[in-house]
Protein backbone atom coordinates (compact mmCIF):
# COMPACT_ATOMS: atom_id res chain seq x y z
CA UNK A 1 0.00 0.00 0.00
CA UNK A 2 1.45 3.39 -0.87
CA UNK A 3 1.39 6.57 1.16
CA UNK A 4 -1.65 8.17 -0.44
CA UNK A 5 -3.88 5.70 1.41
CA UNK A 6 -2.66 6.91 4.77
CA UNK A 7 -3.94 10.48 4.75
CA UNK A 8 -5.32 11.46 8.17
CA UNK A 9 -6.43 14.71 9.66
CA UNK A 10 -3.86 16.96 11.35
CA UNK A 11 -5.90 17.04 14.52
CA UNK A 12 -6.03 13.27 14.97
CA UNK A 13 -2.37 12.64 14.21
CA UNK A 14 -1.02 15.44 16.38
CA UNK A 15 -3.34 14.51 19.22
CA UNK A 16 -2.17 10.90 19.18
CA UNK A 17 1.47 11.29 18.22
CA UNK A 18 2.32 14.82 19.31
CA UNK A 19 0.46 15.51 22.51
CA UNK A 20 -0.07 11.93 23.56
CA UNK A 21 -2.53 12.43 26.45
CA UNK A 22 -4.40 9.23 25.61
CA UNK A 23 -3.14 6.84 28.22
CA UNK A 24 -2.02 7.45 31.77
CA UNK A 25 0.34 4.45 31.63
CA UNK A 26 3.94 5.49 32.08
CA UNK A 27 7.10 4.16 30.48
CA UNK A 28 9.02 2.23 33.17
CA UNK A 29 11.81 4.30 34.67
CA UNK A 30 14.49 1.83 33.59
CA UNK A 31 13.39 2.33 29.99
CA UNK A 32 13.88 6.10 30.00
CA UNK A 33 16.85 8.39 29.67
CA UNK A 34 15.79 11.93 30.49
CA UNK A 35 17.88 14.99 29.76
CA UNK A 36 18.25 17.83 32.27
CA UNK A 37 15.26 20.21 32.08
CA UNK A 38 15.65 23.38 30.03
CA UNK A 39 14.81 26.87 31.27
CA UNK A 40 12.36 26.46 34.17
CA UNK A 41 10.49 23.54 32.59
CA UNK A 42 9.98 20.18 34.21
CA UNK A 43 9.98 17.00 32.18
CA UNK A 44 6.47 16.53 30.73
CA UNK A 45 4.31 13.51 31.39
CA UNK A 46 4.33 11.58 28.12
CA UNK A 47 1.77 8.83 27.68
CA UNK A 48 2.15 5.47 26.01
CA UNK A 49 1.36 5.56 22.30
CA UNK A 50 -1.39 3.63 20.63
CA UNK A 51 1.02 1.63 18.48
CA UNK A 52 -1.61 0.95 15.82
CA UNK A 53 -1.88 4.69 15.17
CA UNK A 54 1.80 5.19 14.37
CA UNK A 55 2.71 5.40 10.68
CA UNK A 56 5.96 5.84 8.84
CA UNK A 57 6.38 9.48 7.81
CA UNK A 58 8.56 11.15 5.21
CA UNK A 59 10.74 14.26 5.29
CA UNK A 60 11.17 16.34 2.15
CA UNK A 61 14.23 18.58 2.41
CA UNK A 62 13.79 21.26 -0.27
CA UNK A 63 17.03 23.11 -1.02
CA UNK A 64 16.08 26.56 -2.26
CA UNK A 65 17.06 30.23 -2.52
CA UNK A 66 15.34 33.55 -3.08
CA UNK A 67 17.33 34.23 -6.29
CA UNK A 68 16.30 30.86 -7.71
CA UNK A 69 13.76 31.49 -10.47
CA UNK A 70 12.64 27.84 -10.63
CA UNK A 71 12.27 27.41 -6.88
CA UNK A 72 8.65 28.66 -6.64
CA UNK A 73 7.65 25.73 -8.87
CA UNK A 74 9.40 23.37 -6.46
CA UNK A 75 7.61 25.08 -3.56
CA UNK A 76 4.32 24.43 -5.37
CA UNK A 77 5.16 20.75 -5.83
CA UNK A 78 5.97 20.51 -2.12
CA UNK A 79 2.72 22.25 -1.19
CA UNK A 80 0.67 19.91 -3.39
CA UNK A 81 2.38 16.87 -1.90
CA UNK A 82 1.72 18.18 1.60
CA UNK A 83 -1.95 18.64 0.72
CA UNK A 84 -2.18 15.04 -0.53
CA UNK A 85 -0.19 13.42 2.28
CA UNK A 86 -1.18 15.61 5.22
CA UNK A 87 0.87 15.05 8.34
CA UNK A 88 2.59 11.99 6.91
CA UNK A 89 4.86 14.39 4.99
CA UNK A 90 7.02 17.02 6.67
CA UNK A 91 8.64 19.72 4.51
CA UNK A 92 11.72 21.79 5.32
CA UNK A 93 12.85 24.59 2.98
CA UNK A 94 16.62 24.87 3.33
CA UNK A 95 17.98 28.14 1.95
CA UNK A 96 21.57 27.41 0.95
CA UNK A 97 24.10 28.06 -1.79
CA UNK A 98 24.81 31.11 -3.94
CA UNK A 99 21.15 31.73 -4.80
CA UNK A 100 20.31 32.13 -1.11
CA UNK A 101 22.85 34.87 -0.43
CA UNK A 102 21.44 38.24 0.72
CA UNK A 103 22.13 41.63 -0.83
CA UNK A 104 22.37 45.05 0.76
CA UNK A 105 19.03 46.65 1.51
CA UNK A 106 18.77 49.29 -1.18
CA UNK A 107 15.03 49.37 -1.82
CA UNK A 108 11.79 47.90 -0.59
CA UNK A 109 11.89 44.97 -3.02
CA UNK A 110 15.47 43.87 -2.39
CA UNK A 111 16.85 40.49 -1.42
CA UNK A 112 18.28 41.55 1.91
CA UNK A 113 16.74 38.73 3.95
CA UNK A 114 19.16 36.03 5.03
CA UNK A 115 17.52 32.65 5.57
CA UNK A 116 20.77 30.71 5.60
CA UNK A 117 21.63 28.73 8.72
CA UNK A 118 24.60 26.82 10.05
CA UNK A 119 22.60 23.61 9.73
CA UNK A 120 21.62 24.42 6.15
CA UNK A 121 25.25 25.09 5.22
CA UNK A 122 26.32 21.80 6.79
CA UNK A 123 23.64 19.82 4.96
CA UNK A 124 24.48 21.53 1.66
CA UNK A 125 28.16 20.67 2.07
CA UNK A 126 27.55 17.10 3.22
CA UNK A 127 25.22 16.26 0.36
CA UNK A 128 27.18 18.19 -2.29
CA UNK A 129 24.54 20.76 -3.10
CA UNK A 130 24.57 21.80 -6.75
CA UNK A 131 21.97 23.84 -8.65
CA UNK A 132 18.72 24.43 -6.83
CA UNK A 133 15.89 23.54 -6.59
CA UNK A 134 16.77 20.03 -5.53
CA UNK A 135 15.49 17.84 -2.71
CA UNK A 136 15.85 14.71 -0.63
CA UNK A 137 13.13 12.33 0.54
CA UNK A 138 14.16 10.75 3.84
CA UNK A 139 17.69 10.99 2.41
CA UNK A 140 17.03 7.74 0.57
CA UNK A 141 19.65 7.10 -2.11
CA UNK A 142 17.75 6.76 -5.39
CA UNK A 143 20.88 6.95 -7.56
CA UNK A 144 24.47 5.92 -6.81
CA UNK A 145 25.82 7.74 -3.74
CA UNK A 146 23.37 10.63 -4.10
CA UNK A 147 20.04 11.12 -2.29
CA UNK A 148 19.23 14.39 -4.12
CA UNK A 149 16.51 14.28 -6.76
CA UNK A 150 14.94 16.89 -9.02
CA UNK A 151 11.76 18.60 -7.88
CA UNK A 152 10.17 17.39 -11.13
CA UNK A 153 10.13 13.79 -9.85
CA UNK A 154 9.30 14.30 -6.17
CA UNK A 155 5.67 13.31 -6.67
CA UNK A 156 6.36 10.24 -8.79
CA UNK A 157 9.17 9.13 -6.49
CA UNK A 158 7.01 9.32 -3.39
CA UNK A 159 4.23 7.45 -5.18
CA UNK A 160 6.59 4.51 -5.79
CA UNK A 161 7.56 4.15 -2.14
CA UNK A 162 5.84 1.46 -0.12
CA UNK A 163 5.22 2.61 3.41
CA UNK A 164 6.97 0.23 5.79
CA UNK A 165 5.80 -0.59 9.32
CA UNK A 166 7.46 2.03 11.55
CA UNK A 167 10.22 0.92 13.87
CA UNK A 168 9.87 3.96 16.11
CA UNK A 169 7.60 6.81 17.11
CA UNK A 170 8.47 10.41 17.94
CA UNK A 171 6.43 12.62 20.25
CA UNK A 172 6.97 16.36 20.68
CA UNK A 173 5.72 18.47 23.55
CA UNK A 174 6.25 22.19 24.02
CA UNK A 175 5.78 24.49 27.01
CA UNK A 176 5.54 28.24 26.54
CA UNK A 177 6.73 30.76 29.10
CA UNK A 178 6.48 34.20 27.49
CA UNK A 179 9.34 34.32 24.97
CA UNK A 180 10.93 31.10 26.17
CA UNK A 181 9.79 27.77 24.78
CA UNK A 182 10.76 24.39 26.18
CA UNK A 183 10.75 21.53 23.71
CA UNK A 184 10.79 17.88 24.75
CA UNK A 185 11.16 15.08 22.23
CA UNK A 186 10.56 11.45 23.09
CA UNK A 187 11.69 8.65 20.81
CA UNK A 188 10.17 5.22 21.46
CA UNK A 189 11.16 2.01 19.72
CA UNK A 190 8.35 -0.15 18.37
CA UNK A 191 10.78 -2.87 17.27
CA UNK A 192 14.37 -3.84 17.95
CA UNK A 193 16.79 -1.78 15.84
CA UNK A 194 20.43 -2.32 14.93
CA UNK A 195 21.13 1.14 13.51
CA UNK A 196 23.15 3.78 15.34
CA UNK A 197 20.53 6.45 15.96
CA UNK A 198 20.81 10.22 16.06
CA UNK A 199 18.06 12.73 16.79
CA UNK A 200 17.92 16.11 15.03
CA UNK A 201 15.55 18.82 16.24
CA UNK A 202 14.96 21.87 14.04
CA UNK A 203 12.89 25.03 14.08
CA UNK A 204 11.03 26.09 10.92
CA UNK A 205 8.88 29.11 10.19
CA UNK A 206 5.92 29.75 7.85
CA UNK A 207 4.37 32.88 6.40
CA UNK A 208 7.56 34.92 5.94
CA UNK A 209 7.03 37.73 3.44
CA UNK A 210 10.00 38.80 1.33
CA UNK A 211 11.06 38.92 -2.35
CA UNK A 212 11.52 35.81 -4.47
CA UNK A 213 12.56 35.35 -8.08
CA UNK A 214 9.81 33.56 -9.98
CA UNK A 215 10.55 32.70 -13.61
CA UNK A 216 11.26 36.04 -15.29
CA UNK A 217 9.75 38.21 -12.56
CA UNK A 218 10.38 39.17 -8.95
CA UNK A 219 7.56 38.76 -6.46
CA UNK A 220 8.14 41.35 -3.77
CA UNK A 221 5.62 39.90 -1.30
CA UNK A 222 6.28 36.22 -1.78
CA UNK A 223 5.19 33.92 1.08
CA UNK A 224 8.04 31.68 2.21
CA UNK A 225 6.97 28.57 4.16
CA UNK A 226 8.73 25.73 5.99
CA UNK A 227 11.89 27.86 6.24
CA UNK A 228 14.66 26.29 8.30
CA UNK A 229 15.54 28.77 11.04
CA UNK A 230 17.62 27.02 13.66
CA UNK A 231 18.89 23.69 14.93
CA UNK A 232 17.94 23.10 18.57
CA UNK A 233 20.07 19.97 18.82
CA UNK A 234 23.64 19.76 17.53
CA UNK A 235 23.56 20.01 13.73
CA UNK A 236 24.19 16.29 13.26
CA UNK A 237 21.95 15.35 16.15
CA UNK A 238 22.10 13.90 19.62
CA UNK A 239 23.06 10.26 20.06
CA UNK A 240 20.17 8.03 21.08
CA UNK A 241 21.06 5.00 23.20
CA UNK A 242 18.17 2.85 22.00
CA UNK A 243 18.14 -0.64 20.56
CA UNK A 244 15.40 -2.81 22.07
CA UNK A 245 11.64 -2.69 21.56
CA UNK A 246 9.91 -0.42 24.12
CA UNK A 247 13.11 1.49 24.89
CA UNK A 248 12.52 5.24 24.93
CA UNK A 249 14.55 8.37 25.45
CA UNK A 250 13.53 11.95 26.17
CA UNK A 251 15.61 14.95 25.12
CA UNK A 252 14.97 18.51 26.27
CA UNK A 253 15.74 21.74 24.39
CA UNK A 254 15.04 25.43 24.78
CA UNK A 255 14.23 28.22 22.34
CA UNK A 256 14.56 31.84 23.41
CA UNK A 257 12.59 34.06 21.03
CA UNK A 258 13.85 37.27 22.60
CA UNK A 259 15.93 39.34 20.17
CA UNK A 260 14.91 37.05 17.31
CA UNK A 261 12.93 37.95 14.20
CA UNK A 262 11.11 34.63 14.28
CA UNK A 263 7.34 34.82 14.87
CA UNK A 264 6.57 32.17 17.45
CA UNK A 265 3.02 31.62 16.22
CA UNK A 266 4.35 30.70 12.76
CA UNK A 267 7.00 28.27 13.95
CA UNK A 268 7.14 24.48 14.02
CA UNK A 269 9.45 22.01 15.70
CA UNK A 270 10.63 19.24 13.39
CA UNK A 271 12.29 16.20 14.95
CA UNK A 272 13.74 13.31 13.01
CA UNK A 273 15.82 10.23 13.75
CA UNK A 274 18.34 9.00 11.22
CA UNK A 275 20.80 6.16 10.76
CA UNK A 276 24.19 7.59 11.72
CA UNK A 277 25.97 5.36 9.17
CA UNK A 278 23.78 5.84 6.09
CA UNK A 279 22.12 9.18 7.04
CA UNK A 280 18.75 7.77 5.95
CA UNK A 281 15.88 9.21 7.98
CA UNK A 282 13.93 6.54 9.85
CA UNK A 283 11.10 8.63 11.32
CA UNK A 284 10.06 12.27 11.48
CA UNK A 285 7.50 14.31 13.40
CA UNK A 286 6.41 17.94 13.38
CA UNK A 287 4.46 20.11 15.81
CA UNK A 288 3.41 23.73 15.74
CA UNK A 289 4.86 25.72 18.64
CA UNK A 290 1.52 26.91 20.01
CA UNK A 291 -0.32 23.58 19.65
Amino acid sequence: MNYFNFKKSKFIILFILGIGFISCDKIPKDKRIVEKPVFSCEEPDFAVLDVDSVVQKYLLEDFTGHYCSNCPLAHLYATNLKTKMGDTLVVIAIHAGELAEPQAKTETCSFHADYRTDAGRAYAEKFNLGPVPIGMINRIVFKPNDPKISHAIWTNTLATLTRKPPTMAIQIMTELNNEEVCVFVKTSLLENVSEKLRLCVLLTEDNIISPQKDANTTKCEYVHNHVLRHSLAPIWGDILELSEKNDSQVKGYGIDFKNQTWEKENCHVVAFVYDADTFEILQVEEMKIND
